[in-house]
């Protein structure tokens, strides 16, 4: 049986505010019937990824004050979270220069794992990568919205809602603050730490200064981690630009370990009580939690809505297959290839391992039907 995924085209077709992005978005929601998936008087978090300073290509708050309207219609309280990718207390005035605020949004913004990333319970993953830890603001959480802002992801290759609650659903650590139950046991199911070749290294400090931990040291030159710091995000390895640092997990593995963590996440609510909405806006090729915005790959194909995550990812990726890549982007002069999305090819990994791997879990289903909003 298919899923349903709701696409609202970016497209306008007059000068009014009415058939516009967001004025068709704000009629969508009007029309859409919300309460059939959150309860009256709940507390709905808003799950979101509040982006990094510097990474300015997020979700744009009139889009998320939307939704936040929306839920307080039913009548429901809604408020905005993500778990720490940086400190808490810095991720919140990240958040705050955003535009991600209590006073812009009509919701509160919090951290759902709290001010030291802790704040979390146990939820069974499954193989391979066993008992991990939820942020507790999703797993008290009888209902939830992901808003999910679409961008390439050098592991995952599509940021997409299921990479959205997997990393960001999954908390840091555990509230005894280790990290193999937390998200870092994603990057390392193939080994403890980072690998570094020393020849490759030029001593850049890269890795240093981008570290969430400021974990990094360079005694006597030699790329030194102190490992109970460590969140094991791998962030280093992603910024070295001699590919002198190296995560030892597979694509293949990593691939699967997402979307187990997915499952994590959703199984801790009732079946039908998550709505995901992706936007398909501003699409950068990095994570939203690297401290840069690159030019956007390719133009914008709108907002995606479903109640199934595997659906609205692939759907996703199909759009994603058909694009032009735009000038000046990373991914200018790229050689298209049948089937594989834009961010697969600027990765050179298949994106597809994703959806294909939750849908084996039964997280849903790679079959969907389309319903268009002009």
């Amino acid at each position: 049986m298919s899923s349903t995924v709701y696409h609202i085209s970016p497209h306008s077709k007059s000068f009014t505010y009415e058939n516009g992005l967001q004025g068709k978005f704000e009629q969508f929601l009007k029309n859409f019937e919300i309460d059939k998936y959150i309860g009256k008087d709940e507390t709905v978090p808003l799950k979101i990824h509040l982006g990094g300073k510097g990474a300015f290509r997020t979700i744009r708050p009139q889009f998320v004050r939307q939704v936040v309207r929306a839920v307080k219609s039913i009548p429901a309280k809604p408020f905005v979270t993500d778990s720490v990718r940086i400190p808490a207390y810095d991720y919140l005035e990240v958040a705050k220069e955003a535009g991600y605020n209590h006073l812009t949004l009509d919701a509160p913004v919090v951290i759902a794992d709290g001010m030291y990333g802790k704040d979390s319970l146990k939820s069974r993953a499954g193989e391979p990568i066993g008992d991990v830890y939820i942020a507790s603001a999703l797993y008290e959480a009888k209902s939830m919205v992901v808003l999910t802002h679409v961008k390439g992801h050098i592991q995952a290759v599509l940021g997409g809602a299921i990479k959205n609650i997997s990393m960001g659903g999954v908390s840091n650590e555990s509230h005894h603050g280790d990290w193999h139950e937390g998200r870092g046991k994603m990057h390392f199911l193939m080994g403890d730490i980072m690998e570094w070749d020393q020849e490759k290294c030029i001593l850049c400090y890269d890795c240093m200064k981008v570290c969430p931990a400021e974990c990094i040291t360079f005694p006597d030159n030699i790329y030194t981690v102190d490992k109970d710091k460590c969140w094991r995000c791998g962030r280093c390895a992603r910024v070295c630009p001699e590919d002198a640092i190296h995560v030892p997990v597979t694509h293949e593995k990593f691939m699967k370990a997402v979307a187990e963590g997915a499952n994590a996440v959703t199984s801790t609510f009732e079946p039908k009580r998550i709505i995901y909405i992706n936007f398909l806006t501003e699409m950068q090729p990095e994570c939203d939690c690297m401290p840069i915005a690159e030019n956007p790959v390719a133009q914008d194909q709108g907002i995606l809505i479903s109640d199934d995550p595997v659906a609205i990812d692939t759907a996703t990726l199909d759009i994603l297959s058909e694009v032009e890549p735009l000038p000046g982007s990373r991914a200018e002069g790229i050689k298209k290839k049948d089937g594989w999305d834009i961010f697969s090819l600027l990765h050179q990994k298949d994106g597809r391992l994703q959806v294909m791997e939750a849908e084996k879990i039964g997280l849903g289903t790679i079959d969907y039907t389309i319903e268009k909003v002009d």
